[in-house]
């Protein structure tokens, strides 16, 4: 839309459209999937197999971006990959084999953040990361895992499992609204003085006004 205004060389424009190709065909599906968490672990494993079959595509670019999302596997914990349990787009053959997958014996020390070999990204699938220790996630957020002792094709018809389903539904995931939190704060700071003083206060102030008024509706602060 705007090529008319800017003067650019052939490398640039080149670099632009490679860098435009993989924002459309990989970045930007993953982008939108990010928030929830049910569907976390199933996204970051799809992610990294895109970027694998990528390498067909642009490898210098599918290299860069494997190396650094891979060091964002956090929802491919042994724990935190419970959160599939709860994604419908799971199959239930995977499903199966997560609940089979709980006998395996966990690592001693489990890591909130995981690795993986890039050699077998492509054969790996969800119940690979599944094993003693994802029941963790059960007695962390205090969620009955009574329906893993019942048919997998009878979850999506089980009132104790939807509950528990919609519980998890509303979760989302932490280090992006935190980031978020983060840069949003920044910017407020920017906005009023450059006192750190005066800032405090400010903070202080808006804690106060936060407690007094707990939400920002138009009908509670005409009270």
């Amino acid at each position: 839309m705007f090529r008319g205004e800017f003067k650019m060389t052939k490398k640039e424009e080149v670099a632009i459209t490679e860098l435009w190709m993989f924002v459309v065909s990989i970045y930007v599906y993953h982008w939108f999937q990010a928030p929830s968490c049910r569907f976390a672990p199933r996204n970051d494993l799809k992610l990294l197999k895109d970027l694998k079959a990528y390498n067909k595509v642009n490898e210098a670019i599918a290299e860069v971006a494997l190396k650094k999302f891979s060091g964002h596997l956090w929802y491919l914990s042994e724990v935190l990959v419970a959160f599939a349990f709860f994604d419908e787009n799971v199959p239930l053959e995977t499903k199966t084999k997560m609940v089979q997958a709980l006998e395996n014996e966990g690592q001693e020390d489990t890591l909130r953040r995981i690795t993986i070999d890039s050699r077998v990204i492509e054969m790996s699938s969800l119940e690979d990361f599944v094993s003693q220790n994802t029941r963790k996630f059960f007695s962390i957020t205090g969620l009955s895992p009574d329906f893993l002792e019942r048919e997998v094709v009878t979850w999506e018809s089980d009132p104790e499992y939807l509950h528990i389903k919609n519980i998890v539904s509303s979760m989302r995931v932490v280090n992006d609204i935190a980031e978020r939190g983060v840069a949003l704060m920044e910017e407020y700071n920017k906005l009023h003085t450059q006192n750190e003083e005066q800032k405090q206060y400010l903070l202080l102030t808006v804690k106060e006004f936060r407690k007094k008024f707990p939400d920002s509706r138009k009908s509670t602060l005409l009270k």
